[in-house]
């Protein structure tokens, strides 16, 4: 008998988890379930937290569970948790599952009594999801875990800006992980069965003896992906220093492997963003840093790419290889890259504050998805703002550092492998394949916009969204037949054709291949390209 067939039978629970207990390390949980909505009721809140609390003390953690609060009580029962962590140290857990909305790129927990009819109520009405991750920060505590299946359809249809549905992204302070039901700005489903789909697939995995907590995550985006037919990925934000069992190996039971594929070289695992690298000091690779601008807020996050060479372009027998891609060496120095493309958030910040004309959104959003309908002029404007701003020297990649940082050490024709699937990128999925009868289905999900950045997992040295979702200006002048020009940053000469990388929402596979070139004039603009920044070290 498998033993996943056996978790279900509470007096087998001991033998299967007596690693854990002799542990002897302190978990504690807080768990929250709201579905009583007066207006907007959910169906398995309540299940998903008496469930996941059941678990969770039979994995030795200490465990309150509650249900359909109101504000007073969310409050009342945070600070005491809280104190609790405070007090015993070991590993924190927060787990909510209900409603949830972001308001200015802030997170918001809605109790089941909240009186919200404006965005401006919802500061007052509502639990900020940022103070719950403080709290646990500050408890001093080794490990904490915060869970969010909060992302369900919205019930405030009436205010709340499409824009800016589903929960915003949240940092993860150091030695903690942030997991989400659902991509940044997306929603997650409420589910028909007992549970949502995200913590039926948590459940499962979680009693899997040996599985590592960023391991576990993978498997319930998998499954998630997977039952939902890819309509919902699940995301995480980590920046743990070490791993984590709920239920630990047994001691004849290898460590389970690392999640990167032996087949995605990783040199190293990004952190999430600390402040910039002080003065003199030799930031490493994976560092992922923001610098701080003249008003004291932070500018976008960027990842430490390690110096390096690498064959740059394309073997002349990988499908859909071109004329342009003449595979040929190329030395890179040391740099940090956007470890996201520039969102419309970030750019219409830029415009106000220096009087620039907002670019258009095409009706899709703006918020955390990238910005498009920007010229190769507009964007060069926008890294000198940004290095006014922090004294540092923002600019685009050459078209050498952006595929150096794309293929992230991989030598396939994408980072994914020799394929890539509609769960790994944003493109035209009515061409989602790639010409080998490995590479599975011909088709798969065309969404036919772009997506929030952050929406699909990075590749191995934490960049996002570097296949698909909008093609990707560089600094370098497009040359085909690679005489050195895209080794260099052609900023004064705006008269030539400037490359573009990485593909678009409305391409097919072929051009997401890590070589893949395209280029356009300066003056040009579009709803399928946006760009990401680069900095000097």
């Amino acid at each position: 008998m498998r033993i996943d067939r056996l978790f279900w039978r509470r007096w087998l629970w001991v033998l299967l988890l007596w690693p854990v207990l002799a542990l002897g390390e302190p978990r504690t949980a807080l768990v929250v379930g709201n579905a009583g909505y007066r207006d907007s009721p959910l169906n398995n809140p309540v299940n998903d937290a008496r469930d996941l609390a059941e678990a969770l003390r039979a994995m030795g953690f200490e465990v309150v569970q509650r249900e359909n609060l109101d504000k007073r009580g969310f409050d009342v029962v945070v600070s005491d948790f809280a104190r609790r962590l405070k007090e015993r140290g070991g590993v924190g857990l927060f787990y909510y599952s209900g409603h949830g909305a972001q308001v200015k790129g802030e997170n918001f927990l809605i109790p089941v009594n909240a009186a919200i009819a404006s965005e401006a109520d919802v500061e007052y009405e509502a639990v900020n999801a940022g103070r719950v991750l403080r709290n646990m920060e500050q408890a001093g505590n080794g490990l904490n875990i915060v869970v969010l299946d909060a992302c369900r359809n919205n019930p405030y249809r009436s205010w709340y800006r499409s824009e800016t549905k589903g929960l915003a992204r949240m940092d993860a302070p150091t030695g903690s992980i942030v997991a989400y039901a659902t991509a940044p700005g997306m929603v997650a489903a409420d589910g028909t069965g007992r549970n949502s789909p995200y913590t039926a697939g948590l459940l499962q995995a979680m009693r899997t003896p040996g599985l590592g907590i960023e391991q576990l995550f993978k498997q319930v985006r998998i499954q998630v992906a997977k039952v939902t037919g890819n309509r919902q990925v699940p995301w995480e934000s980590s920046s743990l220093m070490g791993d984590f069992f709920f239920v630990a190996p047994a001691p004849t039971q290898p460590t389970p492997p690392p999640v990167a594929s032996a087949s995605v070289p990783s040199p190293f695992r990004p952190s999430v963003p600390q402040e910039a690298p002080a003065e003199g000091s030799r930031p490493q690779p994976g560092q992922v840093f923001r610098d701080t601008l003249s008003d004291g807020t932070r500018g976008p996050a960027l990842v430490v790419i390690p110096a390096g060479e690498f064959q740059m372009g394309s073997p002349a027998d990988e499908p859909g290889h071109r004329g342009n891609e003449d595979q040929h060496s190329v030395r890179v120095a040391r740099f940090a890259m956007g470890q996201y493309e520039v969102t419309f958030e970030e750019y219409d910040r830029f415009c106000a504050t220096t009087g620039r004309e907002k670019p258009g959104d095409a009706g899709w959003g703006r918020g955390q998805r990238p910005v498009i309908n920007v010229d190769w002029r507009g964007v060069v404007a926008y890294a000198e703002w940004l290095s006014q701003q922090t004294g540092k020297q923002y600019r685009l990649p050459t078209e050498a550092e952006w595929e150096y940082a794309a293929r992230a050490g991989t030598t396939t024709p994408f980072w994914t492998g020799r394929c890539v699937t509609t769960d790994q990128a944003n493109y035209n999925g009515n061409y989602g394949y790639y010409g080998s009868p490995d590479c599975g289905a011909k088709t798969g999900v065309y969404r036919q916009k772009t997506q929030p950045v952050g929406s699909f997992k990075p590749n191995p040295w934490g960049l996002y969204d570097t296949m698909g979702n909008v093609w990707e200006w560089t600094c370098s002048g497009y040359d085909q037949k690679y005489g050195g020009a895209e080794q260099e940053c052609s900023i004064e000469d705006t008269s030539g054709p400037r490359v573009l990388r990485g593909g678009s929402w409305a391409d097919g596979p072929l051009v997401l291949r890590s070589a893949a070139r395209d280029w356009t004039n300066p003056r040009g603009w579009n709803n399928d390209a946006g760009f990401r920044l680069a900095r000097t070290l």
